[in-house]
């Protein structure tokens, strides 16, 4: 039987009724096809199989890495087609160019392409300001409990010492550094409250979820 192998390595039956093994290399020639072409627009496999009519992504899945019986629908080539914008030419092996149409296509392709990439690059910065955002919340966090516990202790301490002297009322500036103790203390355990309530806040505005993270 003559045959054609084609440049995506799948054999092609240039007469007769393609056999068994020649109707398998087409479907994971398609296949390729359109995991390729889904890849290009940026669409994962579970969001372009509902998009394509199917309830998840498991036939798609099989589809696209040749496992899915040999006679995929044509129904699914043409869909995909128009969901990847591209040609049902491109998706059978019958030519290697994408495009549909015209040049219109391939501007708009391009142009896609470009705002992917200006998008991951966003997307990385915005990855970098929001570990700066968490670094900075953690040392807030962690200097505030330090200053509560240490302000606690010292109001432990010297509520001690009045205890165990009685005449401490009478001291010069000890009213004055009970008063400063117990106000360092309240203000630590205020700091530590909003920093709490910020968290919640957080999470529930669909803020940074990561912050979450640091007050587990």
């Amino acid at each position: 039987m003559d045959q054609q192998i084609s440049k995506k390595g799948a054999r092609v039956s240039m007469s007769g009724v393609p056999s068994r093994l020649e109707q398998a290399d087409l479907a994971r020639a398609v296949g390729a096809r359109l995991r390729e072409a889904r890849d290009m627009v940026g669409l994962s496999q579970i969001t372009a199989a509902k998009q394509l009519g199917y309830a998840n992504s498991t036939k798609l899945a099989k589809i696209e890495s040749g496992k899915h019986s040999s006679q995929i629908p044509i129904w699914v080539i043409k869909r995909a087609a128009e969901l990847y914008d591209v040609s049902v030419d491109y998706l059978l092996g019958i030519t290697e160019s994408m495009e549909r149409e015209d040049a219109r296509h391939s501007v708009m392709r391009e142009m896609m392409i470009h705002m992917r990439e200006r998008w991951e690059k966003l997307r990385e910065r915005d990855v970098i300001v929001q570990m700066g955002i968490i670094e900075r919340v953690v040392s807030v966090e962690n200097c505030i409990a330090s200053i509560e516990k240490e302000a606690t202790d010292a109001l432990t301490a010297l509520n001690r010492v009045i205890e165990l002297n009685p005449e401490w009322e009478d001291i010069k500036g000890g009213s004055k550094l009970l008063s400063s103790i117990e106000r360092t203390t309240a203000s630590s355990r205020n700091a530590k409250s909003k920093i709490r309530r910020f968290r919640t806040e957080n999470a529930a505005s669909g803020g940074l979820p990561q912050i979450d993270l640091v007050f587990v």
